[in-house]
């Protein structure tokens, strides 16, 4: 699966084809409802219905602050790959958002990586 920078935009954040894997960086240190959540939910699910992949990381690097309604894309996001037989990992958590995800359980919902790389070797080991 090949998608050129130019075929996949977001503003939320961009995109780093790694072969099957979709490794998304965000762009934004702040995801809330100033934003425009149904986008960033429509951007996510693109990556699955329109570009095939069904292995996304999402490096949260920087991020200090998300809402619910972004963790609602998230978990959309978590379910819509399963039902496609995806997956997908969070990971360069910082302590706000590891807060947010421990206060709300999520921490035990999605597969989180300390870091990119082991995020990226979680799919390697299983090859």
């Amino acid at each position: 699966m090949t998608v050129s920078p130019g075929q996949f935009e977001s503003s939320f954040f961009r995109l780093v084809p790694r072969g099957e894997v979709a490794l998304l960086l965000f762009q934004r240190k702040t995801l809330s409802e100033e934003d425009n959540v149904e986008q960033f939910g429509l951007d996510l699910c693109r990556l699955v219905d329109q570009f095939g992949y069904r292995r996304i990381i999402l490096s949260l690097e920087g991020v200090t602050w998300v809402t619910s309604s972004i963790l609602g894309k998230l978990i959309h996001l978590h379910r819509h790959l399963n039902r496609n037989a995806g997956e997908m990992v969070l990971c360069d958590i910082g302590r706000e958002i590891d807060d947010v995800l421990t206060t709300s359980r999520l921490n035990t919902y999605f597969l989180i990586s300390p870091t990119t790389t082991t995020a990226l070797s979680h799919w390697e080991s299983q090859s």
